[in-house]
């Protein structure tokens, strides 16, 4: 069973030589815990007196409760005496694939690492459900599981891409097999590029955070071994962010294929009028020829009239076999 109080707070012990394990945090001392053993708590509730509580058991001083509840719109580090405080803005999926900013908060220290949200992250759950049982996290310091963790931060946003790609190929398929229309189709693409747009914003300014991590004067990672890791995420990171850039290329494909489709159907509409145009000015030449004031043979035929209908009913229909042939109809 997962740890719980009058809080929504639980926290889970990785221990390298034992079992991982759901704990409480009044059975934990940080102070005690060896290097073969990690905790991370989690919090389900941005409420000030649930983080003060929670930094007090397990003897933080000094935790900026008012950055950690507020959050922050720019994702930064902030290092203090024993640990460090960041914040960055993950992605959530709402109906309909439609993505939604979740800032999360994180506290690092020696042995232990504290996230701080509104609700359960998904990946979040995810990784704990897949690493459940005896894994080898407790020998992992605080800083290298944290690069885990934003590791799956930045797929958060891979995920949000593939399904923000599938809703450009379904609106590819609209535009392919039916004709949309202007309004309907400006409209989708509205929401589309504003998605495209939002991933793009949320995730730019996690580059000076990860930069952070790498400069020389932050020694919590250097320290750690934890250097290669955070050079592999910022490779993460950038492949993120080209990702996005490409994603955009493809919402905008989408309006190009739109602008060819309809294109398509205008010459087909203009080779369509063309040919009618055609075929009434043809009737309309034999028509003026069979009323000139001249005497013929013809007039005095006695189903004359009927004779002329034909005769134009079969130049229509010829004009219509020829145009088939030729692919103009």
């Amino acid at each position: 069973m997962e740890s719980k109080s009058k809080w929504d707070v639980r926290a889970y012990l990785y221990d390298a030589s034992g079992t991982d394990e759901s704990v409480e945090l009044e059975d934990v001392d940080v102070r005690e815990l060896n290097e073969s053993e990690l905790l991370w708590v989690t919090l389900l509730q941005r409420d000030a007196e649930m983080v003060a509580d929670v930094a007090a058991r397990l003897n933080i001083e000094d935790i900026p409760v008012k950055s950690v509840i507020e959050g922050s719109n720019r994702p930064k580090v902030i290092k203090f005496g024993e640990f460090f405080h960041f914040s960055v803005n993950s992605v959530m999926l709402l109906a309909e694939g439609v993505p939604a900013k979740y800032p999360i908060d994180f506290v690092v220290g020696k042995n232990f690492v504290i996230t701080i949200h509104d609700g359960e992250v998904d990946y979040f759950a995810d990784f704990r459900q897949r690493e459940k049982g005896e894994t080898q996290f407790g020998r992992l310091s605080s800083e290298s599981f944290v690069a885990t963790l934003l590791d799956l931060h930045i797929v958060s946003y891979f995920h949000a891409l593939s399904v923000l790609e599938k809703r450009v190929d379904k609106l590819d398929s609209q535009i392919l097999k039916k004709d949309l229309e202007a309004d309907e189709f400006i409209a989708e693409m509205v929401i589309l590029r504003r998605d495209v747009s939002k991933l793009r914003r949320w995730l730019i300014p996690h580059r000076e955070l990860i930069y952070s991590f790498l400069r020389a004067d932050f020694q919590h990672i250097i320290d750690t071994g934890a250097l290669e890791l955070y050079k592999t995420l910022e490779s993460h990171f950038e492949n993120a962010v080209d990702a996005i850039e490409s994603s955009r290329e493809t919402v905008l494909g989408a309006f190009d294929l739109y602008a060819t489709k309809s294109t398509q159907l205008t010459n087909a509409f203009i080779r369509r009028l063309t040919f009618l145009t055609l075929v009434t000015g043809t009737l309309g030449v034999i028509a003026g020829i069979l009323g000139m004031n001249y005497k013929a043979s013809i007039f005095e035929a006695e189903n004359g009239f009927w004779i002329a209908l034909a005769i134009m009913a079969l130049v229509a229909i010829g004009l219509t076999i020829f145009a088939r042939l030729k692919r103009w109809v």
